[in-house]
């Protein structure tokens, strides 16, 4: 609480200095103690995690934001300026990851019903677009300068793309009620039981909840945002939005762009991420560390991944299990997978990926596939037999008291600060989404996540993989932060084309005094 008003204090201890050392008459005090009034009244708030938790209602139909049922958002769209919630003045903006109909058979409509002349407006998240955009669609993050990793790894996308991104829906999120809603899944079309497809399809979920995390880090109120529990293909069918309040078609972008600015936002809540040294002290520390500031100083870290991909002491053959190599997501997009037996050249679609230096998990963590929090899903997160049964009930969250009770399986006391991990930080939101929104605990997520961590190594087989040296401040091939199996190095030529190393960490600038580069960018965005 003292840090948070630190810069509050000093504003008014100038303020005070300035009356008490001047003189009554002077023409300039005036104009002068003006300034510094505007300057204190300017001040930005600095929460803590626990300042920005919310607790869900047990009821899901009772939330008017975070955790929203169907039956509630087609009471909106239905009649928005009677029902909209108390302090929401402007307009409902609904942004789907997709078409609610990409299932053969399904026969209702792709969206729900926008109505300009009440202000409702409905818009894919694909409709956003820019030349700096990454493959597949902007999905709120942005490879950035973390001092430690430059132009590789993806971390929270910058102020300017928040606000072009705001301004291009000419979204204020001062005043409209924004509704992230996954459609049918992540934008193809898939069989009414997606089986080994089902993480891909649920993925949607992740990039919902990975919107509204993003938007909480620059400053939006949490009365202003919101997701939909399941996907719009089962809240349809399943009449929580009438068949009469959908449609065929969605709004078309604004010709002209808002001009709304996160700036005016006068609140940090950065400290909802971590860059790689906290998570480092966090570890070193065994979960106890008071070093990390805007976090309670006991915490319980989660990894987000199956549990296959947990733990160290892989098989290290090329022809191993498809689920023990997580790709390197800068260099390789995509779900883990096998290295092809004869090698292949790079390319996102084909066996020829590249991997991190090692498997295993950051000490202390637990695992804690983000699956196992839909409905249709048991608690141990596998799906084998029940990837339809998931799928059509949309991936749902689980109620509340559910999701506390596998919180609490896993070891979370309370009190403890939840950091959500895994390998580039989206399945995390899920998980993070569901302490921090649903069940009201204090959670930050670690934005880099593994492709980050796993690059700092000095003791790999292949010398050419290390990247640090021995005594590098945040080594992290060591046992007193990581548990931890190499993956070695291969790099065969095969029939597709030229040989490629198989493992491949990101460049690390072994001059950097921070890992956090990007947040202080973020921050001086605002200040």
């Amino acid at each position: 609480m003292i840090r948070k008003w630190t810069k509050t204090l000093t504003s008014l201890f100038l303020l005070s200095s300035f009356v008490f050392c001047t003189e009554k008459k002077d023409e300039n005090n005036d104009s002068l103690l003006a300034s510094l009034l505007v300057l204190a009244a300017n001040q930005i708030r600095v929460n803590t995690v626990s300042d920005l938790t919310n607790e869900s209602s047990a009821d899901y139909n009772e939330n008017k934001w975070g955790l929203i049922t169907g039956s509630t958002l087609n009471s909106w769209v239905s009649n928005w300026q009677t029902n909209r919630p108390s302090g929401i003045t402007g307009k409902l903006v609904v942004l789907q990851t997709d078409a609610a109909n990409r299932v053969s058979g399904d026969g209702h409509n792709a969206y729900i019903k926008s109505d300009p002349s009440s202000g409702v407006y409905v818009y894919l998240l694909n409709d956003y677009t820019t030349p700096d955009l990454p493959s597949g669609g902007f999905r709120f993050n942005q490879t950035r300068d973390s001092g430690l990793f430059n132009n590789s790894i993806r971390y929270q996308a910058n102020g300017t793309f928040v606000d072009d991104w705001l301004n291009t829906y000419n979204i204020d999120p001062t005043k409209d009620l924004v509704v992230f809603a996954a459609g049918t899944g992540n934008g193809t079309t898939v069989s009414a039981d997606p089986g080994a497809a089902t993480a891909t399809v649920a993925g949607a979920i992740q990039d919902i909840t990975r919107g509204f995390y993003w938007l909480r880090y620059w400053g939006v109120d949490v009365k202003h945002l919101a997701i939909l529990n399941g996907n719009l293909r089962y809240n349809i069918t399943n009449n929580f939005v009438q068949s009469a309040q959908t449609s065929t078609t969605k709004s078309t972008l604004p010709t002209t762009k808002g001009t709304f600015s996160v700036r005016q936002l006068r609140v940090d809540n950065t400290a909802i991420t971590l860059g790689l040294e906290d998570v480092y002290e966090i570890a070193k520390n065994n979960l106890t560390t008071s070093n990390v500031f805007g976090i309670t100083n006991t915490q319980f870290l989660i990894d987000a991944r199956p549990s296959t991909q947990f733990g160290s002491g892989r098989s290290a053959g090329v022809n191993g299990d498809t689920s023990q190599y997580i790709t390197t997501g800068y260099d390789s997009a995509g779900a883990p997978v096998v290295w092809g037996a004869s090698g292949d050249t790079n390319s996102a679609n084909t066996a020829g990926k590249t991997y991190v230096p090692f498997e295993g998990n950051i000490k202390g963590a637990v695992t804690f596939p983000w699956l196992a929090l839909f409905e249709g899903i048991p608690d141990s997160g596998n799906t084998s037999g029940v990837t339809a049964t998931a799928f059509n009930n949309g991936y749902r969250y689980k109620s509340k008291s559910a999701l506390a009770n596998i919180f609490a399986n896993k070891g979370y006391v309370a009190g403890s600060t939840v950091i959500s991990q895994c390998r580039t930080n989206f399945e995390a939101q899920v998980n993070g989404f569901a302490s921090l929104n649903i069940l009201g605990y204090p959670t930050a997520y670690y934005d880099g996540s593994l492709v980050e961590w796993t690059a700092l190594v000095a003791s790999h087989p292949d010398n050419n993989t290390n990247q640090v040296p021995s005594d590098f401040k945040w080594r992290t091939d060591l046992a007193s932060v990581s548990v931890f199996g190499y993956n070695p190095q291969i790099s065969n030529s095969g029939n597709v084309g030229s040989a490629i190393s198989r493992v491949k960490p990101a460049p690390v600038n072994l001059q950097a005094t921070t890992s956090k580069k990007f947040i202080q960018e973020d921050k001086a965005y605002k200040y």
